[in-house]
Protein backbone atom coordinates (compact mmCIF):
# COMPACT_ATOMS: atom_id res chain seq x y z
CA UNK A 1 0.00 0.00 0.00
CA UNK A 2 3.21 2.21 0.75
CA UNK A 3 4.10 1.89 -2.90
CA UNK A 4 0.59 2.29 -4.36
CA UNK A 5 0.54 6.04 -1.88
CA UNK A 6 4.07 6.86 -3.75
CA UNK A 7 2.89 6.34 -7.10
CA UNK A 8 3.73 3.01 -8.20
CA UNK A 9 1.35 1.87 -10.18
CA UNK A 10 2.02 -1.90 -10.52
CA UNK A 11 1.51 -1.98 -6.31
CA UNK A 12 -1.93 -0.55 -6.73
CA UNK A 13 -2.57 -3.50 -9.48
CA UNK A 14 -1.49 -6.00 -7.31
CA UNK A 15 -3.90 -4.57 -4.46
CA UNK A 16 -6.50 -4.18 -6.84
CA UNK A 17 -5.80 -8.03 -7.45
CA UNK A 18 -5.73 -9.07 -4.00
CA UNK A 19 -9.09 -6.96 -3.06
CA UNK A 20 -11.36 -7.80 -5.45
CA UNK A 21 -12.62 -10.65 -5.06
CA UNK A 22 -13.45 -9.36 -1.44
CA UNK A 23 -14.95 -6.49 -2.29
CA UNK A 24 -17.65 -7.92 -4.93
CA UNK A 25 -18.75 -10.21 -1.72
CA UNK A 26 -19.62 -6.37 0.17
CA UNK A 27 -21.02 -4.51 -2.61
CA UNK A 28 -22.80 -8.34 -3.19
CA UNK A 29 -24.55 -7.75 0.44
CA UNK A 30 -26.30 -4.69 -0.50
CA UNK A 31 -26.52 -5.11 -4.02
CA UNK A 32 -27.78 -8.82 -4.21
CA UNK A 33 -26.75 -8.91 -7.90
CA UNK A 34 -23.35 -10.10 -8.98
CA UNK A 35 -23.23 -8.32 -12.22
CA UNK A 36 -23.81 -5.16 -10.08
CA UNK A 37 -21.17 -5.95 -7.45
CA UNK A 38 -18.34 -6.20 -9.94
CA UNK A 39 -19.24 -2.48 -11.08
CA UNK A 40 -19.48 -1.70 -7.54
CA UNK A 41 -15.99 -3.24 -6.40
CA UNK A 42 -14.37 -1.54 -9.58
CA UNK A 43 -15.62 1.70 -9.02
CA UNK A 44 -14.77 1.33 -5.52
CA UNK A 45 -11.17 0.57 -6.52
CA UNK A 46 -10.84 3.12 -8.58
CA UNK A 47 -12.24 5.46 -6.07
CA UNK A 48 -9.56 4.26 -3.78
CA UNK A 49 -6.85 4.83 -6.13
CA UNK A 50 -7.94 8.61 -6.55
CA UNK A 51 -8.25 8.89 -2.53
CA UNK A 52 -5.54 6.94 -2.12
CA UNK A 53 -3.37 9.55 -0.26
CA UNK A 54 -5.93 10.15 2.20
CA UNK A 55 -5.52 7.19 3.56
CA UNK A 56 -3.70 7.85 6.98
CA UNK A 57 -2.73 3.63 8.18
CA UNK A 58 -2.07 1.83 5.44
CA UNK A 59 -2.91 -1.08 8.02
CA UNK A 60 -6.44 -0.26 7.96
CA UNK A 61 -6.34 -0.65 3.84
CA UNK A 62 -8.96 -2.97 3.43
CA UNK A 63 -11.49 -1.83 6.28
CA UNK A 64 -11.21 1.14 3.83
CA UNK A 65 -11.30 0.03 0.90
CA UNK A 66 -14.51 -2.10 2.22
CA UNK A 67 -16.22 0.79 2.96
CA UNK A 68 -15.92 2.62 0.17
CA UNK A 69 -17.19 -0.11 -1.73
CA UNK A 70 -20.13 -0.22 0.89
CA UNK A 71 -20.63 3.39 -0.16
CA UNK A 72 -20.31 2.60 -3.79
CA UNK A 73 -23.25 0.16 -3.28
CA UNK A 74 -25.60 2.16 -1.03
CA UNK A 75 -25.25 5.08 -4.18
CA UNK A 76 -25.94 2.02 -6.77
CA UNK A 77 -29.21 1.22 -4.78
CA UNK A 78 -30.44 4.57 -4.60
CA UNK A 79 -30.05 5.37 -8.13
CA UNK A 80 -31.46 2.17 -9.12
CA UNK A 81 -33.28 -0.77 -7.57
CA UNK A 82 -31.65 -4.51 -8.70
CA UNK A 83 -33.37 -7.23 -10.07
CA UNK A 84 -34.57 -9.97 -7.94
CA UNK A 85 -31.27 -11.55 -6.01
CA UNK A 86 -32.40 -14.84 -5.11
CA UNK A 87 -32.70 -15.71 -9.19
CA UNK A 88 -29.23 -15.19 -9.64
CA UNK A 89 -28.72 -17.86 -6.90
CA UNK A 90 -29.96 -20.37 -8.83
CA UNK A 91 -30.61 -19.95 -12.43
CA UNK A 92 -33.04 -20.70 -14.59
CA UNK A 93 -31.90 -24.41 -15.04
CA UNK A 94 -32.25 -27.10 -11.88
CA UNK A 95 -34.71 -28.83 -10.12
CA UNK A 96 -37.33 -26.69 -9.01
CA UNK A 97 -37.16 -27.85 -5.23
CA UNK A 98 -33.41 -26.03 -5.15
CA UNK A 99 -34.70 -23.27 -6.72
CA UNK A 100 -37.41 -22.61 -4.12
CA UNK A 101 -34.60 -23.46 -1.29
CA UNK A 102 -32.44 -21.20 -2.81
CA UNK A 103 -34.86 -18.56 -3.03
CA UNK A 104 -35.91 -19.12 0.37
CA UNK A 105 -32.07 -19.10 1.55
CA UNK A 106 -31.45 -15.60 0.19
CA UNK A 107 -34.75 -14.27 1.82
CA UNK A 108 -33.36 -15.32 4.86
CA UNK A 109 -30.12 -13.67 4.32
CA UNK A 110 -31.70 -10.27 3.12
CA UNK A 111 -33.45 -10.38 6.78
CA UNK A 112 -30.61 -10.66 8.50
CA UNK A 113 -28.52 -7.14 9.70
CA UNK A 114 -26.38 -5.56 7.11
CA UNK A 115 -23.39 -6.33 9.41
CA UNK A 116 -24.24 -9.83 9.73
CA UNK A 117 -25.26 -10.14 5.98
CA UNK A 118 -21.83 -9.10 5.21
CA UNK A 119 -19.99 -11.68 7.36
CA UNK A 120 -21.97 -14.59 6.08
CA UNK A 121 -21.48 -13.55 2.41
CA UNK A 122 -17.84 -13.46 2.87
CA UNK A 123 -17.43 -16.83 4.96
CA UNK A 124 -20.26 -19.02 3.07
CA UNK A 125 -20.69 -17.72 -0.08
CA UNK A 126 -16.71 -16.67 -0.71
CA UNK A 127 -15.13 -19.20 1.69
CA UNK A 128 -13.35 -16.60 3.47
CA UNK A 129 -11.27 -17.36 6.34
CA UNK A 130 -12.19 -15.83 9.52
CA UNK A 131 -8.82 -14.09 9.69
CA UNK A 132 -9.15 -12.48 6.04
CA UNK A 133 -12.98 -11.85 7.14
CA UNK A 134 -10.66 -9.93 9.77
CA UNK A 135 -8.69 -8.51 7.85
CA UNK A 136 -11.21 -7.53 5.17
CA UNK A 137 -13.49 -5.44 7.77
CA UNK A 138 -11.32 -4.64 10.19
CA UNK A 139 -13.08 -6.22 13.03
CA UNK A 140 -11.95 -8.55 15.70
CA UNK A 141 -11.84 -12.05 15.21
CA UNK A 142 -14.36 -12.65 18.33
CA UNK A 143 -16.85 -10.15 16.77
CA UNK A 144 -16.69 -12.02 13.37
CA UNK A 145 -17.23 -15.12 15.11
CA UNK A 146 -20.60 -13.91 17.30
CA UNK A 147 -22.04 -12.42 14.11
CA UNK A 148 -21.49 -15.57 12.60
CA UNK A 149 -22.97 -18.03 15.44
CA UNK A 150 -26.12 -15.09 15.53
CA UNK A 151 -26.27 -15.15 12.03
CA UNK A 152 -26.75 -18.85 11.91
CA UNK A 153 -29.32 -18.84 14.73
CA UNK A 154 -31.24 -16.48 12.80
CA UNK A 155 -31.21 -18.24 9.36
CA UNK A 156 -32.21 -21.78 10.96
CA UNK A 157 -35.16 -20.10 12.82
CA UNK A 158 -36.40 -18.39 9.87
CA UNK A 159 -35.56 -21.36 7.55
CA UNK A 160 -38.02 -23.51 10.31
CA UNK A 161 -40.52 -21.11 9.84
CA UNK A 162 -40.67 -21.42 6.17
CA UNK A 163 -40.70 -25.03 6.05
CA UNK A 164 -36.99 -25.94 5.21
CA UNK A 165 -36.38 -30.09 6.79
CA UNK A 166 -34.30 -30.07 9.42
CA UNK A 167 -31.85 -32.07 7.78
CA UNK A 168 -30.99 -29.01 5.25
CA UNK A 169 -30.10 -26.79 7.93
Amino acid sequence: MQAAQAGDIDSFGKLCEEYYSPLVAVAYNALGDHQLAEDAAQEALARGLVNLRKLKDVRKSAPWLAQICRNVACDMVQSQRPSAAAEEISGTSGDCQAHETAQIVRAAIDRLPASMKEVVILRYYNNYSYKQITAMLGLPKRTINGSLTRAKRKLAEHLRRRGVPEDML
